[in-house]
C-alpha cells in the first residue's frame, strides 16, 4: 500500500503551553498509530519549556520536526530592535509597540530588514542539530503596515523582502537546514518577485478561510460570497466567487509555479474553537484525493490534545485515506444537512438540532454554549460557560474558552471586571492568550497560572448595568 502524500501531519500551532506533558506525549505517540511522520512545533510558544520531551518522543515515533516561528516576533528579539521598526495605521501609530504573535513590521523603516536578517542569523545559530527543518511565517491576522509607501503596495509584498532576507540567512548561516515559509491569508497572490520561494524547499499553503462543510473548489459555499475581498485583498471582490472556488485556484497556481513544492496546511481544529467540533468529513476525503490528482506533496492539520476527542474519529479516517487505503465512507444525515444549511466553519446556528447528533452529554453540553455565543451572551452565560470548561479539562480547552469568553463579553459590554489583580488584567488585555503564557517564567505551570487568573475572572466579573 503506497501513501498518497509523502507529508502527513500535525501541526498542534500555538498550543503547546495549553498541554500537559503527558497530553503532549499522548499527541505525538499516537501520530505513530496513524502513520503521521511530520509535525511542526512552535518556537514561540512552548520549544524552550518542552524541547526535550519534543525530541524525544518524536524520535521514538519517527516523526520529522519542522520548527516554525513568526520571524517579526523572533527574529526582533534576537537583535538591536526599534519600535520604529512596526508596522504603523494609516494614522501613524502603532498597530502594536510590543513584539507578539500579530506583530507585522515595516518593509520601510530604516534598519528594519537589516536587524530582521541578524536576528534570523542569531536564531539559526541556536537550532539544535536533531532540527533539520525550519520555518519561518510572517505575523498572525492581517496588520500589515499602512504607512503611506507600503500602502502602496499589495500585502504580500510589503512582507516578501523579510522573507528574500530569511532565506538570505538560512544560506549563510545555515545551509545544511531546509527552508520554508507559508501562503496565508491577504497573501495568496504571488509577490512581484517569487525568488526566495524558487529557493525554498517546500512552500506551505495555509487554507484558514475555506468552509469545510464543502470541498475545496466547490461553488456550492454561497455563505461565504462577499467575503473574498478580506480573504485574498483588494483585487478580489467578485460577489460571484465564493471562498472554496478561489481557494483551489490558488492551490493550483502555486502548484504550477512551484512543482513538488508545495504542501497543504488544513486549519482543522481551529485554535479549538472552544474544543468544538466542525463537520466536515465528507468535504476533508474529497479534498484527499483532489490535492493527491494535483501532486500536492502533504498535507498538515491543525490539532492538539485539548479538545481533539471531538475530532477522534474524522482523524483517523482521514489517516487511512492519506496512508493509501481505500476508505468506504457514505455521507451521512450531518453531511447532508451542513452542506444545505450553510453552515460555514462551525454549527452556531440557533436552529441547528444539535441533539440529533450529539450523544456524548459533555460534547452536546460544549456544542450547545458554542451554538449560543452569538445571541446568549450574558454574566451567567459567561460563567456557565467557563466553569463548565473548567470542569472538563480532561476534554476541553478551558483556558482558550476562559480568556475567549472574557475578552468578548468585554468587547461587546456584556460584563464588567471589579479589581482585578496586575497579572489577571495583564491576561485580560492580551490579545492572544499564547503571548500571555510563553511570558511566565519556567519555574511556574503555564496552565496553572491560567487557570488561577480564569478564576479570578469568574469572581470578579459583574454585569454592566
Amino acid at each position: 500500500m503506497k501513501e498518497l502524500f509523502t507529508i502527513r501531519g500535525f501541526n498542534p500551532c500555538e498550543s503547546l503551553l495549553r498541554h500537559t506533558p503527558e497530553q503532549l506525549r499522548t499527541f505525538i505517540r499516537r501520530m505513530k498509530q496513524l502513520n503521521f511522520n511530520s509535525i511542526i512545533i512552535h518556537y514561540d510558544y512552548g520549544w524552550k519549556r518542552y524541547r526535550e520531551l519534543i525530541l524525544e518522543e518524536c524520535v521514538k515515533a519517527g516523526v520529522e520536526i519542522t520548527l516554525m516561528t513568526f520571524g517579526p516576533r523572533t527574529f526582533y528579539r534576537f537583535a538591536d530592535w526599534k519600535k520604529d521598526f512596526l508596522a504603523r495605521k494609516e494614522d501613524g501609530s502603532f498597530f502594536t509597540e510590543k513584539l507578539e504573535c500579530e506583530t507585522f513590521p515595516c518593509r520601510f523603516a530604516p534598519g528594519a530588514l537589516d536587524a530582521f536578517e541578524a536576528g534570523a542569523k542569531a536564531w539559526l545559530r541556536e537550532i539544535p542539530p536533531q532540527i533539520r527543518h525550519v520555518h519561518m511565517r510572517a505575523a498572525d491576522g492581517g496588520d500589515f503596515c499602512e504607512c503611506p509607501r507600503c500602502r502602496q503596495l499589495e500585502r504580500q509584498d510589503r512582507w516578501n523582502p523579510f522573507v528574500e532576507r530569511f532565506i538570505k540567512a538560512v544560506r549563510e548561516t545555515r545551509p545544511d537546514l531546509k527552508a520554508e515559509t507559508d501562503v496565508y491569508y491577504l497573501r495568496y497572490d504571488f509577490p512581484q518577485d517569487t525568488a526566495a520561494f524558487a529557493a525554498m524547499d517546500r512552500i506551505m499553503f495555509d487554507t484558514f478561510p475555506r468552509t469545510p462543510t464543502h470541498p475545496l473548489g466547490s461553488a456550492a459555499d454561497t455563505a461565504s460570497r462577499g467575503l473574498m475581498r478580506d480573504v485574498y485583498g483588494s483585487s478580489h471582490d467578485s460577489p460571484e466567487v465564493t471562498l472554496n472556488t478561489a481557494m483551489l485556484d490558488k492551490i493550483k497556481m502555486w502548484n504550477r509555479a512551484f512543482p513538488g513544492k508545495v504542501y497543504i496546511h488544513e486549519n482543522v481544529m481551529k485554535q479549538g474553537f472552544a474544543g468544538n467540533f466542525q463537520y466536515g468529513t465528507q468535504s476533508y476525503l474529497e479534498d484527499l484525493q483532489t490535492l493527491h490528482e494535483l501532486g500536492i506533496q502533504g498535507i498538515m492539520f491543525e490539532a492538539f490534545e485539548p479538545g481533539y476527542g471531538a475530532y477522534a474519529d474524522l482523524f483517523p479516517l482521514l489517516a487511512r485515506a492519506m496512508n493509501g487505503e481505500k476508505v468506504d465512507y457514505t455521507p451521512c444525515e450531518l453531511d447532508r444537512i451542513v452542506r444545505e444549511l450553510n453552515c460555514g466553519w462551525f454549527c452556531d446556528r440557533p436552529d441547528f438540532p444539535l441533539d440529533r447528533y450529539f450523544s456524548d452529554p459533555v460534547m452536546l453540553k460544549s456544542q450547545q454554549f458554542y451554538q449560543q455565543r452569538r445571541t446568549g451572551m450574558s454574566l451567567q452565560y459567561f460563567r456557565d460557560y467557563v466553569q463548565f470548561a473548567l470542569e472538563h479539562s480532561d476534554r476541553l480547552d478551558p483556558l482558550y474558552i476562559g480568556h475567549h469568553q472574557a475578552r468578548m463579553h468585554l468587547v461587546y459590554h456584556k460584563i464588567k471586571f471589579r479589581d482585578l489583580s496586575p497579572e489577571a488584567e495583564k491576561l485580560l488585555n492580551s490579545r492572544k492568550l499564547w503571548d500571555f503564557m510563553e511570558d511566565i517564567p519556567e519555574n511556574q505551570d503555564p496552565r496553572q497560572v491560567c487557570r488561577g487568573l480564569i478564576e479570578e475572572f469568574l469572581r470578579k466579573a459583574e454585569p454592566t448595568t
